[in-house]
């Protein structure tokens, strides 16, 4: 078992050993993203677009869910700092009844509202009929990736994320497989086009919930999955809600600035920025491995240690994670502005396409530091629940500076698509330092 009791013992240690596995999943999960790219680009540009664009729309909806599970994972790590393992473990069988029911609520929705949503997205012309069709398959099995948001946090909250890598690379290696035969055809397998990416999403997220409850199961495990926990008890509800609502909102905000950036880049720079965005955008996800790894590691180390009452404990724990996330994500970030040609010139070789992909890459990665800290904060708020000011700190990012600078620079002001890239650089440096004071101010507030 790789369970740990984080009330104690060296923080940096433990803060790598949490981060470490943690980031590798979030490589899988990148990579995963990447093989689709990768393999749907063979089909047309058109068909990377339609990709991205799609899942737009389902991060969006996927985003209110993903707060209940924060909050069930910050409740789920409280009780562990607490040395209450009945109430954890009721907390984790709530946290499967509530994803279950926001996913069913979501996917009729996604259903009936499809074109109302992949249009909002950005969807058009030759693009929205393949985002349709994606969307169509994936949304229909979102309960799966509900599901396995609420297993994520229920490994990381005991302190697990050893688990949790091996489930990804496993997801990621059926989906790498599943890919070429399911969209190119194999056999007796007929080629089902960008269907086909879809479905091979489905299976390997099928498996990973297969095993991953199979393993929260397991009679050695200190907090396990029991289907007599699967209940709901209000009053733990309502503090999962206080907790994972504002954090829902927050993620919303995201993939709805995605959308807003889309779109904007569309009517200056047609299809060609569109495509260039979504390009840019995927690089993007190397930010988030030094991000989901110390922001992760955070919540479980703070979580726990509010659960003891450590708080000087708790405050070193944040200072190692936004640190260490940002020298990361800020070395990740020059990695990719040097390697910016090879890696466009994997995905197209239009040089429209790539001339504005570089564009993005030569700026907004060289701000990766400033997104990974400030992805931290927000989990950190969470972590001392707390969670309304990184609601507050990402839509100042979104709402508040990239999208109207974006606007202004590119459609009012008539400049080139470098405008609209350095209006989401504005939008990374100006919130993550508002967001430092703010926490720092609310950690020394701790008694």
């Amino acid at each position: 078992m790789h369970d740990q009791d984080l009330t104690q013992g060296s923080i940096p240690k433990q803060l790598w050993s949490l981060s470490w596995p943690m980031m590798l999943s979030m490589f899988f999960y990148t990579l995963y993203n990447f093989v689709d790219t990768y393999w749907v680009s063979e089909i047309s540009d058109e068909a990377i677009a339609a990709v991205s664009i799609s899942q737009i729309s389902l991060f969006v909806m996927i985003s209110l869910g993903f707060g209940i599970t924060v909050g069930s994972g910050v409740v789920m790590a409280m009780h562990i700092g607490a040395k209450d393992q009945v109430e954890a473990e009721r907390v984790l069988g709530q946290s499967f009844v509530l994803s279950a029911l926001m996913a069913a609520f979501f996917t009729l929705l996604s259903l009936i509202f499809a074109d109302q949503f992949l249009t909002l997205s950005g969807a058009s012309g030759e693009i929205f009929e393949p985002a349709k069709e994606y969307f169509l398959i994936v949304s229909s099995g979102s309960v799966l990736l509900f599901l396995m948001m609420a297993v994520m946090f229920a490994f990381n909250s005991q302190g697990d994320t050893t688990t949790l890598t091996k489930l990804f690379a496993l997801s990621t290696a059926i989906n790498i497989v599943l890919d070429p035969l399911l969209i190119f055809g194999y056999g007796p397998l007929p080629a089902m086009g960008i269907s086909g990416a879809a479905t091979a999403t489905l299976v390997s997220q099928s498996v990973f919930l297969i095993v991953a409850i199979r393993k929260l199961m397991s009679p050695n495990r200190p907090i396990r999955f029991k289907f007599s926990n699967l209940n709901v008890k209000w009053e733990s509800v309502r503090r999962v809600l206080r907790i994972g609502f504002p954090a829902a909102l927050t993620q919303t905000i995201f993939p709805m600035g995605l959308a807003a950036i889309t779109y904007i880049t569309t009517l200056k720079f047609m299809e060609e920025g569109a495509i260039a965005f979504s390009l840019g955008f995927r690089m993007e996800f190397f930010a988030y491995l030094p991000a989901a790894g110390f922001g992760f590691g955070a919540m479980a180390l703070m979580g726990q240690n509010i659960g003891a009452q450590n708080f000087t404990r708790t405050k070193e724990a944040f200072n190692k994670a936004v640190s260490y996330a940002f020298l990361s994500a800020t070395g990740i970030g020059v990695l990719v502005a040097l390697f910016a040609s090879p890696l466009i010139g994997v995905f197209t070789d239009d040089p429209t396409v790539t001339e504005y992909a570089q564009a993005y890459m030569f700026t907004v990665s060289l701000s990766y530091g400033f997104l990974a800290a400030l992805m931290v904060i927000a989990n950190a708020f969470q972590s001392i629940d707390k969670s309304w000011p990184g609601f507050w700190i990402f839509l100042l990012r979104v709402v508040g500076i990239s999208i109207p600078l974006a606007y202004v620079f590119s459609v009012v002001m008539d400049f080139s698509i470098w405008s609209v890239w350095l209006a989401i650089v504005i939008g990374n440096i100006v919130p993550a330092a508002v967001g430092y004071v703010w926490i720092r101010r609310k950690l020394k507030e701790l008694r």
